[in-house]
């Protein structure tokens, strides 16, 4: 994967924005990180900017624990999404979650280029930046 400039966080913790915003900026000097709280607005922005290919993040980071929609919503609905937004975004699950089933179910989607393990470290996303 080339670097990405435009990265997305859809993520429902402050804390957990502050940390991947720090490692994205002060590991990889990427300052174009565009946080999303909930699913459903990350939909949205995505959706809005489907037809302007250059202002869609290269680069999505999502938790997969959230209230409202949660990751695995985000992947369904994301999958109904033009193919051409589709290619552009690749998508790394960031979770806490320890559940064996959600994990191999994260593993084995299609839009999910790779899963981590919080909390975020610089290594962990040096293989995809």
């Amino acid at each position: 994967m080339v670097q990405p400039t435009k990265i997305m966080i859809v993520d429902d913790n402050p804390i957990d924005h502050m940390i991947t915003k720090y490692i994205l900026k002060h590991n990889f000097s990427i300052e174009n990180v565009t946080v999303m709280e909930c699913a459903e607005d990350a939909l949205a922005y995505l959706v809005q900017r489907q037809n302007n290919i250059t202002e869609l993040p290269e680069l999505i980071i999502l938790d997969l624990d959230m209230p409202c929609i949660n990751g695995f919503g985000f992947l369904e609905r994301f999958a109904k999404l033009n193919d051409q937004l589709i290619k552009k975004c690749k998508i790394v699950v960031l979770t806490g979650s320890d559940v064996l089933v959600d994990l191999a179910k994260i593993k084995a989607n299609p839009y999910v280029t790779e899963l981590i393990s919080k909390p975020l470290n610089k290594s962990a996303l040096a293989e995809l930046i």
